[in-house]
């Protein structure tokens, strides 16, 4: 039984340097779990890429130290992913108030630990997991963006999510929060199995590329073969973000 992993990040065709940060964690005393994660450093903002590889910094240090082997009992994965989140937000916040250059930087969080049988995973932001299973697509994270809060509280309808001003404004990123707005990670699980694939992205995928096509990718090809398809595609459409993806696949 066994899980691939296929990864890529672009700096996309606009901006002149990527802000996006990508991690996957093969635990070498269980095979058969890894952690695969990405960030997305918010908005254009001045070290953003700071923010999201501290993220990733955050996560690979818990690995190494084994803590987050705690998140092998599936009872205990949420608790210990939201934990590990919420570190990587105080590490961040706090090299923002330390060090005035990074005052304000911040990032999104999409981050799964996986075995053969369960997904476990943490958002903040707007950064997504999809779960492709036989020849259909759901996205299983929620953009945490402002657009989505309005429509939650019936205030705009689900045709206005794609064009709404405020549908890439964040609700939650890491490292950043408001008095009345502390940090709220989404933490959940979900089944899988053979034949099934996830995608981890940052929003340079989503914004250019829509759930269809991503859908199309992911059932006519596989591994580096789909990454790079959906890559080009986002390319193609403008490229207006960085790019990043994680696949990976379950080869039970």
């Amino acid at each position: 039984m066994t899980i691939s992993i296929s990864k890529q990040s672009h700096v996309g065709k606009v901006r002149k340097n990527n802000e996006d940060n990508l991690t996957s964690i093969d635990f070498t005393h269980a095979t058969d779990h890894h952690l695969v994660l990405v960030s997305d450093g918010v908005g254009g903002n001045v070290f953003g890429e700071v923010a999201s590889q501290t993220a990733v910094d955050v996560f690979e240090d818990l690995a190494k130290q084994k803590m987050l082997d705690v998140a092998f009992d599936t009872a205990m994965r949420n608790a210990m992913l939201e934990m590990s989140a919420r570190r990587a937000h105080l590490a961040i916040a706090d090299r923002s108030k330390n060090d005035a250059q990074y005052r304000g930087m911040s990032c999104t969080l999409i981050a799964a630990l996986i075995d053969p049988q369960t997904v476990g995973f943490v958002n903040v932001g707007d950064s997504r997991l999809y779960h492709f299973s036989g020849s259909n697509l759901k996205q299983v994270s929620q953009d945490q963006t402002i657009a989505m809060a309005l429509y939650q509280d019936g205030r705009i309808g689900a045709d206005d999510l794609t064009t709404h001003p405020d549908r890439n404004v964040l609700q939650f990123a890491l490292g950043v929060e408001g008095l009345n707005n502390p940090l709220e990670p989404q933490v959940a699980q979900f089944s899988w199995q053979a034949g099934d694939k996830i995608l981890l992205c940052s929003d340079g995928l989503t914004d250019m590329v829509g759930d269809a096509d991503i859908q199309h990718t992911l059932q006519t090809l596989s591994g580096e073969h789909a990454i790079n398809s959906l890559i080009e595609q986002a390319l193609a459409a403008g490229g207006k973000d960085n790019v990043t993806l994680i696949l990976a696949e379950n080869n039970q």
